[in-house]
């Protein structure tokens, strides 16, 4: 037997930005799902993380 999943946002990509709206929306009361394909975060560069 499969169960549904029920949820408000889904968030596509587990990046920083990914990662950043997860967190507003869930302190906004919505229920969110993330999914990412390979570890959370592990799409930054340096540039990213302002290093010139």
């Amino acid at each position: 037997m499969s169960q549904a999943l029920s949820t408000d946002v889904l968030i596509v990509g587990g990046g920083i930005a990914g990662l950043w709206l997860n967190a507003r929306l869930r302190r906004q009361g919505f229920a969110t799902l993330l999914v990412e394909s390979a570890q959370l975060g592990g799409g930054q560069s340096v540039k990213s993380q302002g290093a010139r």
